[in-house]
């Protein structure tokens, strides 16, 4: 694959990320681990999950690990973030992928369905951010005599949240709840976390050519695409890109708590 990064831009650090075995997270997780970063895929399928694995190998410098996990159970995400740290001693990356929709109107819209959509994007991102802290950067801050952390080591965050959040999107309270959300769990966080040395950020993407995007009918599909000012849907390629700049300490150290509207022009701030 193309390199976005440097080489070896990542070497030697540890990246989490969620929804890993299609779609975004997988293509972000491939571009991580082209740049030399050791990836922990997390997703509810085993099967896809070795799959992804397997794809990804060629493309990868170091071998990635796979994690069962739900991301909206807590004993899943404190299970994968014990797991990870005893594999590879530190995590330097976690990127909030996995996502879930339930659409329909709010008047025939189960009340499951709609606490399963914001468990998997809320309490997702909640779970994998505290335990990262929990098991691991707050313990180097308490060890540095709970100064902030100046070691030099690239540690980020990045979440995902939607263009839907901001303009709204018929079908998808739940959803479009979940990524208003997110946006202000990554400012807290990225106010939080400073003194771990951590970049708190996220993404808003416009419509993605994702396995979630297939099921709707192509005359939406399309009307989608000319909803934005460059006239198509993206290519999950392109949001692995822009992820791995944010990622990169070298490209954006110096910023944190910012929501990056990655969608075409679809909503113009």
């Amino acid at each position: 694959m193309e390199k976005i990064l440097r080489d070896g831009a990542f070497t030697g650090e540890t990246h989490i990320v969620t929804g890993a075995a299609q779609g975004i997270g997988n293509c972000i997780a491939t571009t991580l681990a082209a740049h030399g970063a050791q990836l922990v895929l997390v997703d509810l399928d085993e099967g896809r999950l070795a799959e992804a694995r397997d794809a990804m190998a060629p493309h990868a410098t170091v071998k990635p690990i796979i994690a069962k996990a739900n991301v909206a159970d807590e004993d899943d995400v404190k299970a994968v973030v014990a797991s990870t740290l005893e594999a590879t001693g530190a995590i330097s990356g976690l990127v909030n992928v996995a996502g879930i929709t339930r659409d329909s109107r709010i008047t025939k819209k189960s009340f499951d369905d709609f606490k399963a959509v914001l468990a998997v994007h809320v309490h997702g991102t909640f779970l994998l951010t505290r335990e990262v802290a929990v098991q691991h950067w707050h313990p180097l801050f308490k060890a540095n005599g709970n100064q902030p952390l100046t070691d030099g080591v690239n540690r980020f965050i990045v979440n995902f949240s939607s263009v839907s959040a901001r303009a709204g999107n018929v079908g998808q309270v739940d959803y479009t709840a979940a990524k208003g959300a997110i946006e202000s769990v990554t400012k807290t966080t990225a106010r939080e976390f400073a003194g771990y040395g951590v970049r708190v950020n996220a993404i808003a993407p416009g419509p993605v050519d994702t396995p979630m995007l297939a099921g709707v009918d192509e005359n939406v599909r399309n009307a989608m695409g000319r909803a934005t000012v460059l006239g198509r849907i993206a290519q999950p390629s392109e949001m692995a890109s822009v992820v791995a700049a944010i990622a990169d300490p070298k490209l954006f150290g110096y910023c944190t708590g910012q929501v990056f509207h990655i969608n075409a022009g679809m909503y113009l701030a």
